[in-house]
């Protein structure tokens, strides 16, 4: 089989609605689908190809456009969260933004705590070590212009949601192994470099960069015990039997061995329906009755799998393949167990990996001190910059939730006197990040609390107000001994005219 992988980064944020719909609010999908990059090719290449040729390559499922998964920010894929795994309502799951394997459970694997309520995890994505990716949505308010007077038309206001510019996601070109390689050649060049994506692209809305990866991770599998099968779906799955949807995964409509069992009470699903719109016909396609992704299936087999069997799932089940659908991981190690398996986290490389070993002298002693003092205020300045610019995307986003033109003034967001505040605070609490967390986070007078200042709402969710994503984003600085400083060099960036620009919509890089 050929398998390539590719990386996509947002440049612009970018509208994948959920529905096709013209009226309402429109929600985002938290990837891109594997049919959105199935159409970009079929844009570039599909007038070119005779009519044997079009259909080997965009409707035969002999190449397969694999869903695009969000990337952490160590280049780990984030996969949908697996329905199997369950924690107790109330006690929290994660620490850091990774799961807690000893807190979650496998319902199916083991006897479960009566006196406990368990809830199922069913939204986000985990990667490889259990680091939890939630893609960042921004929402955007925009009117029609009426054609003949140019100004906004009466009664046309709607919204869209979109994913947020600079985030990373990763997706599999697969094909078959007897698959013309002149062709397969073709399409990895056609789908390199800048493209345009989903919904509004003509708006400032879609471009995308998209890298061919040199090498990519492929999917570990193990055999099952006992001619056991787990399938976790990575895509949604659509089933057919007798020409009509089908949402119980029987054995035979996946291809498996002549007795296997699907195991009912092991295994965790859940469905939807949904009907896609087709831009070239200009019309929705038949609906769609899916296995959602995440869902967890599990077997009994009446031998091992071989391995062209393997291979053969592993290429895809059921219809819609060549768009993403039927993706599968074949026995995961993390769902072996009652509780989750996670790997260690990736770390990336560091500057001096594999550096000589230098000489002890007094001069280098010297400089290393040096240079020790200098990285101990570069790290906390680097990571307030960070945070900065989150800030600014947060007042960027808060802009365009409540429809500001460029030039009108935020008044609702912090201004001189709550930065004042955080430096003050930074200089007080120097050596005692306790005190300083405690300063800031406090319930009845912190800096961080509602109706501070920075109680400013940016999105349509409960979530979504400045204070709080400032707790999240300082949360795992605060027992830092040069926490004061990062919130020091915060202050001073909050103090400077780019605050205010950001405020006003006038910065640079938000009109630009």
């Amino acid at each position: 089989m050929l398998t390539s992988q590719f990386d996509i980064v947002l440049t612009q944020p970018l509208i994948i609605s959920q529905q096709a719909a013209s009226a309402g609010a429109h929600q985002s999908l938290d990837y891109i689908p594997g049919s959105v990059l199935l159409g970009l090719v079929a844009s570039r290449l599909y007038a070119r190809l005779d009519a044997d040729s079009a259909w080997t390559v965009f409707h035969s499922g002999q190449i397969r456009f694999g869903d695009a998964l969000p990337l952490s920010d160590n280049s780990e894929i984030g996969y949908p969260m697996p329905l199997c795994w369950h924690g107790y309502k109330g006690e929290s799951t994660r620490k850091l933004g990774y799961l807690i394997a000893e807190s979650l459970f496998d319902p199916s694997r083991g006897d479960t705590d009566s006196n406990r309520q368990p809830v199922q995890l069913r939204s986000g994505y985990t990667t490889g070590s259990g680091q939890v990716l939630n893609p960042a949505c921004q929402q955007t308010l925009k009117t029609a212009i009426d054609r003949k007077t140019g100004m906004a038309a009466e009664s046309q206001l709607f919204g869209y949601e979109a994913l947020s510019a600079g985030q990373r996601y990763r997706f599999t070109l697969s094909a078959d192994a007897d698959f013309s390689v002149p062709l397969w050649q073709e399409i990895q060049t056609l789908l390199a470099g800048v493209a345009r994506l989903g919904r509004s692209r003509s708006a400032q809305f879609g471009q995308v960069h998209i890298k061919p990866l040199v090498s990519g991770a492929s999917l570990s599998t193990t055999p099952g015990a006992d001619a056991t099968l787990t399938l976790w779906l990575l895509s949604d799955l659509l089933l057919e039997e007798h020409g009509q949807p089908c949402l119980i995964p029987h054995p035979q409509l996946l291809g498996l061995p002549d007795g296997s069992q699907w195991l009912n009470e092991r295994s965790f699903l859940r469905s939807r329906r949904y009907s896609a719109y087709n831009a070239y016909r200009r019309h929705y396609d038949s609906e769609r009755q899916v296995i959602c992704r995440g869902s967890v299936l599990r077997y009994t087999l009446p031998r091992p799998l071989t391995a062209a069997e393997a291979e053969a799932l592993q290429q895809g089940l059921g219809l819609q393949i060549e768009c993403g659908l039927g993706s599968v991981w074949i026995n995961p190690l993390m769902l072996e167990q009652a509780h989750p398996k996670f790997s260690e986290p990736l770390v990336p490389p560091s500057a001096t990996t594999g550096a000589r070993p230098q000489p002890d002298t007094p001069l280098l002693r010297v400089l290393a001190l040096r240079r020790q003092r200098r990285v101990g205020d570069i790290e906390p300045e680097a990571q307030a910059l960070r945070l900065f610019k989150g800030l600014r995307e947060r007042i960027h986003e808060a802009r365009r939730y409540v429809a500001l033109g460029v030039g009108v003034p935020l008044d609702t967001a912090p201004g001189r006197s709550q930065w004042g505040r955080f430096k003050e605070l930074a200089s007080n609490h120097r050596n005692d990040p306790a005190a300083l967390w405690a300063a800031l986070t406090n319930e009845r007078d912190g800096m961080l609390r509602a109706r501070s200042g920075w109680d400013l709402r940016y999105g349509t969710e409960p979530g979504q107000k400045l204070d709080r994503w400032m707790r999240e984003a300082l949360t795992p600085h605060h027992e830092r001994d040069d926490f004061s400083r990062l919130i020091g060099h915060l202050a001073v960036l909050g103090l400077q005219k780019t605050w205010l620009d950001c405020c006003a919509g006038i910065d640079k890089e938000h009109t630009s």
